[in-house]
């Protein structure tokens, strides 16, 4: 896909806490935008002439008529700030339509999903709570959500619901460090035991939040033999964009890009990646992040090799069906071709 820009009207604001709030958005075109439970959305600002993406979680499901978004203040967060403080109902944004692979799939079968949430890494997460309790299935849904302490905890009365609803279906095991109770890789273990019913080899793992938190749970998730496949992993914003580096030295090729039924030779230049390249020669792709980490410009490799100096977000199976990464993927043969659309 190419970039489709998206223009939403916040429709209401609701602060959770002195920190945080969730906006509600509308299409201002009126039709229904469509996305998988999980996604994200990019706004893009226009901050003293500079153009400036930064991703959010929904935490709307598809079912439900307005999109939502969550907003923690950033220390230092520029864009969080300012939609906290100068943002307000009837207020439009520019947006990217819906993106990401932090998606349940075939909830339907008879299998654990163990949601581990650190903070407001519960937005994506709740998300999918909603989606796959509104629809029958065999899978247990257990969710894992950690946070300093109870004011802090986002959503809970709608959990609570959730939780009591469905009580055969999902269960919330709350976890708060200022009541000495944190999550470690022992708990970790000890919980995924305590948890699973269906067997190991069939639980599904899905991690959002800070990405200390995340590499924790995966090192602890995989030392017990869970198989990486049956973990994703989620940053739930990007507020900061580091610059990737690589001692690798690429040369320059020149490569093909399918986009919207149009055929773009496109030079690459020595180590520039493919998103560099196609910015600088004016194909417009999709991107946010820049840096690996949200799968906001994710295009299937059909032909030739790429190398991803950096890569968060793509599993080994992705990778396997030709999936990749432009903004940090880089030619390494002269016959690559890559789709988008797909």
């Amino acid at each position: 896909m190419s970039e489709d820009i998206l223009k939403l009207k916040i429709e209401r604001i609701k602060w959770e806490n002195k920190d945080t709030a969730t906006f509600y958005l509308s299409n201002v075109s009126g039709s229904r935008i469509h996305y998988k439970a999980g996604q994200f959305i990019t706004l893009i600002f226009n901050h003293r002439n500079e153009e400036i993406r930064r991703s959010y979680s929904l935490g709307s499901s598809p079912d439900e008529d307005l999109l939502s978004i969550t907003v923690k203040r950033v220390s230092n967060g520029e864009i969080s700030r300012f939609m906290l403080a100068k943002e307000s109902p009837g207020d439009i944004l520019t947006a990217l339509a819906p993106a990401g692979r932090f998606t349940i799939n075939n909830f339907e079968q008879e299998k654990d999903i163990l949601l581990f949430a650190g903070g407001t890494g519960i937005t994506p997460i709740f998300s999918q709570i909603k989606y796959v309790l509104n629809r029958p299935g065999k899978s247990r849904l257990t969710l894992i959500y950690s946070n300093q302490d109870s004011n802090s905890v986002l959503f809970k009365d709608e959990l609570n619901e959730l939780a009591m609803r469905h009580a055969n279906r999902f269960n919330i095991i709350y976890l708060l460090s200022s009541q000495a109770n944190r999550l470690n890789t022992d708990r970790v273990e000890t919980l995924t035991r305590e948890i699973v019913q269906y067997g190991l080899d069939k639980a599904e793992f899905y991690l959002c939040g800070p990405f200390p938190y995340m590499r924790m749970i995966r090192f602890a998730l995989v030392y017990m033999g869970i198989e990486p496949n049956q973990i994703r992993r989620e940053n739930f914003v990007l507020e900061t964009v580091a610059v990737t580096s690589t001692i690798v030295n690429f040369p320059p090729r020149t490569i093909k890009i399918k986009l919207k039924d149009e055929l773009h030779n496109l030079p690459v230049g020595e180590n520039q990646s493919i998103l560099q390249a196609a910015l600088q020669n004016n194909v417009v792709l999709p991107y946010s992040c820049r840096n690996g980490v949200c799968s906001t410009c994710t295009a299937k490799c059909t032909s030739g090799k790429v190398e991803m100096v950096k890569n968060d977000v793509l599993t080994d199976a992705d990778i396997a069906e030709g999936w990749i990464l432009t903004c940090t993927g880089h030619p390494v043969s002269d016959d690559v071709v890559i789709s988008f659309g797909e």
